[in-house]
């Protein structure tokens, strides 16, 4: 992770980083229990702290969530070597999810990482020795979101997980924790996002790059509104107001939150849509938060990757063996683009070549894999210009854009539909005339409308597998089967017996691994295929 404010290194940290994906988050509390020591004393202990607590949402390794959530949909296909590789991704992609698939495992154990470092935060925070009450109260504030999204990410993948709101000393006692519903667990997200937003700030500066906002905050209610709204209230039994006991997040307070975050001018859409994903222009004008990346560390950790601060998940994304264009560097070929995606682009729209690369047009060979198209995701593809020396595959150095206006244009066209089409019809062409140019703006428009500039605006950002199911299982599935309709290829047989099954919800199960470590009837399966 790119820490541009992060200057304190305190054994703390180099504890934190020794926490494994794979460890369960039983292990976790045994192992963080050794860090309870006197050295937790000053605030730059409690910074380091609260890096650890950033490193655990920014982790990108094998079980990268955007990759997992665009192989997911009907935008790309697992791909991967030859014969085909990561069976815990073709297993989602089969819709037959195995209770020990090793993606569901380590999803599951890294954001219970994070949710014990946000509450190891918490708990340590009354022993430093704080000189300065608003950084304090900024840092917890900072905790409250990154929870938060720990909790979304669970809510969204599992349904029914267990709160854990503190520090428990007693490793058994984790044990004990039963499940709490998705509205318990979306109630927790509002207290958390909610009560943070005021100790916030509006802006950080150049040397605090990454660091959460308001409007980080902001945007992920309205993110997790639009869902909960969509897909749990329907499908998993969500009912009533989202509240956080105080406050109702109703879509009128979502509309009157986003609007303020567009009206106030803190970001500005960019003229060229291909300079969003220049490796030289990160934080740039129309970012509102990215995880950040670094290669300065150069380090290497094939088992986890916790211990690498560069964006592993670069990697996967490039042609293998390619020849004939020096501008990039050989990859694993996941996430291959769909003929689906591809065909989305209207003609002459500039965001194709931005998101898509066309390996068959731009070299002249390479190693073709599994669920080859010869179409590969580029907007975070490795670039040879910036591959360093000691276990390259790890260590690139570009961020992930999790939250940028053009998304938020389009989550207020959506909010406004209904209520002012013609207001929500300018939010759109917001976007779409970014690309297309003033001819191309609508007069009115519908919800496909949005759909459509969703996906060719975020492709490849992680956004569509959820977008599918907030519409609906059977609209999942009517696009999502409809990928795999494929053309004439010599690969055909890579493409068969994907079909995505409804009863699974486009959700993972818990892990078997972590059934067996509690206590019976602690941790128990509610979606009816698994």
């Amino acid at each position: 992770m790119k820490k541009i404010y992060l200057t304190s290194v305190s054994v703390l940290l180099v504890l934190l980083s020794t926490v494994s994906c794979s460890d369960s988050f039983l292990e976790i509390e045994s192992r963080m229990n050794e860090m309870e020591t006197d050295s937790y004393k000053t605030e730059d202990d409690a910074m380091a702290a609260l890096v650890a607590v950033y490193d655990a949402l920014a982790v990108q390794n094998w079980i990268c969530v955007p990759l997992q959530s665009d192989i997911f949909s009907d935008d790309q296909y697992t791909g991967g070597e030859p014969g085909g590789g990561m069976g815990q991704y073709q297993e989602q992609e089969r819709s037959v999810i195995s209770l020990e698939n090793g993606a569901a495992r380590d999803l599951w154990n890294k954001l219970y990482s994070g949710i014990y470092r946000a509450n190891f935060f918490f708990y340590k925070d009354g022993d430093i020795d704080w000189i300065n009450q608003d950084k304090r109260t900024r840092m917890r504030a900072e905790v409250k979101v990154l929870r938060a999204y720990f909790y979304w990410d669970l809510v969204r993948h599992y349904g029914w997980v267990p709160i854990i709101r503190e520090t428990i000393s007693d490793p058994e006692a984790y044990k004990s924790i039963p499940q709490s519903t998705p509205q318990e667990v979306y109630e927790f997200i509002a207290e958390d996002l909610l009560s943070a937003i005021p100790d916030l700030p509006l802006t950080v500066g150049s040397n605090e790059k990454g660091r959460i906002t308001k409007d980080v905050a902001r945007v992920l209610i309205a993110r997790i509104f639009l869902f909960r709204e969509g897909f749990a209230k329907p499908v998993l039994g969500v009912t009533g107001e989202w509240t956080d006991g105080t406050t109702v997040i109703d879509k009128a307070f979502v509309q009157t939150m986003v609007e303020e975050i567009l009206s106030s001018n803190r970001y500005q859409l960019l003229d060229n849509y291909a300079d969003i994903f220049d490796w030289e222009n990160e934080n740039n004008a129309e970012s509102i938060f990215e995880w950040q990346y670094s290669e300065k560390a150069n380090s290497s950790d094939w088992a986890s990757a916790w211990g690498i601060d560069g964006n592993f998940a670069a990697v996967f994304y490039g042609p293998r063996s390619p020849v004939g264009d020096p501008t990039i560097s050989a990859g694993w070929s996941f996430g291959t683009i769909s003929w689906s995606l591809y065909d989305e682009f209207e003609a002459g729209d500039p965001r194709l070549d931005v998101t898509v690369y066309n390996a068959d047009v731009k070299l002249t060979g390479y190693a073709k894999g599994f669920q080859n198209t010869g179409y590969f995701a580029y907007k975070y593809m490795a670039l040879a210009a910036y591959r360093n020396t000691r276990e390259p595959d790890h260590n690139w150095r570009i961020n992930y854009k999790d939250m940028r206006l053009a998304e938020l244009y389009l989550i207020a066209a959506e909010l406004f539909l209904d209520s002012n089409n013609g207001k929500a019809t300018d939010y759109l062409n917001e976007v779409r005339t970014r690309s297309l140019g003033d001819a191309a703006a609508k007069t009115s428009i519908t919800l496909d409308d949005i759909y459509h500039e969703r996906r060719v605006e975020l492709a490849g950002e992680g956004h569509r597998k959820w977008d599918l199911l907030r519409r609906g299982l059977d609209y999942a599935k009517e696009q999502i089967d409809a990928s795999w309709e494929i053309p004439s290829v010599p690969n055909a047989v890579d493409f068969q017996g994907r079909q995505f099954d409804t009863n699974t919800w486009g959700m993972l199960p818990i892990p078997a691994s972590e059934v067996r470590l509690v206590n019976p009837g602690m941790l128990e399966q509610y979606v009816p295929a698994f």
